[in-house]
């Protein structure tokens, strides 16, 4: 029956064709792009030393004496290696760690949000720097709050208040010596996979059930910026793993019931951070539809 179609539909058709094979073809660069974040993620190790650090460090400008005299076999350096290979043998599934070959004193952390908590699925964000006597003098932590009041022993500032270090930085540095109380820092046995785990067990244990929705709503504010500004080194990894997240946060919504216009707000802002990073989420609009029946 085709042939019998008039000149001006066949090149109608033809128009058409062309165009979905343009849309294919689209398509088709849409999908290499979504494999290669996959791809990415997947790869993505745990602990792996790379470089140089990045320029969004908050330690990047911190030069110690003496640092750029450090060489290979030097009592620092020795310690340095230690804790890298301590680093990728034990660090768990939850935890990532990426360390740099041209500065030696920085890393980078990311920890998981633990299962149980209203953090869960969400990224906590640390920048590291070895001092230049270490471990003399414990590791300095910078935690990446992105301007948000989000867990008690976590700061907008930066600040970092966890069990083995039991306080502050400074006042830490100043009073370690000579006491062997159980969580103090001691330069020979304790070590930066220790305090990692310490901050990751502080996440679970320092959220109040009270305060579990007031938290939830932070987490999720944070995994938006997180997704729009993530920190250099971990983009690919920011990317991954919120793709793989977004069902069971989005979820929780309805799994609450929420139904106040904030949450309401909220829940389209995170479905829309969601999507715009690759994730398949319109199958949970459906959280949308009572409460705009309501409304109406």
């Amino acid at each position: 029956m085709d042939q019998h179609l008039p000149s001006a539909s066949n090149i109608e058709r033809r128009k058409t064709n062309s165009e979905d094979l343009e849309i294919k073809k689209i398509f088709g660069e849409i999908e290499e792009i979504e494999d290669a974040v996959e791809r990415s993620f997947n790869r993505f190790r745990n602990f792996d030393i790379i470089s140089h650090p990045p320029r969004d460090h908050h330690y990047l400008s911190y030069r110690p004496h003496g640092l750029e005299k450090t060489v290979c076999g030097s009592n620092f350096s020795r310690r340095i290696e230690q804790e890298w290979s301590l680093l990728a043998e034990n660090i768990p599934n939850s935890i990532f760690v990426r360390a740099y070959q041209h500065r030696i004193d920085l890393l980078r952390a990311a920890i998981i949000g633990p299962p149980g908590t209203p953090y869960h699925h969400c990224l906590f964000f640390f920048d590291i720097c070895f001092p230049r006597n270490y471990p003399s003098t414990p590791p300095k932590l910078h935690y990446r709050s992105y301007n948000l009041d989000l867990n008690p022993s976590l700061w907008r500032d930066g600040r970092v208040c966890l069990t083995p270090c039991e306080t502050w930085f400074d006042r830490l540095k100043q009073n370690w010596l000579g006491n062997n109380n159980k969580g103090k820092w001691n330069p020979n046995e304790s070590n930066l996979l220790q305090v990692l785990r310490g901050i990751q067990d502080l996440i679970s244990s320092s959220s109040p059930h009270s305060l579990e929705h007031s938290r939830f709503m932070s987490t999720c504010e944070k995994m938006i910026r997180i997704l729009r500004q993530p920190p250099q080194d971990f983009e690919d990894f920011v990317a991954g793993h919120f793709r793989k997240r977004a069902h069971p946060v989005l979820l929780k919504f309805k799994e609450n019931n929420y139904d106040s216009k904030l949450m309401i707000d909220l829940f389209v802002s995170l479905f829309k951070a969601f999507e715009t990073n690759g994730a398949y989420c319109k199958h949970h609009l459906d959280f949308l539809r009572p409460r705009n029946q309501q409304n109406q």
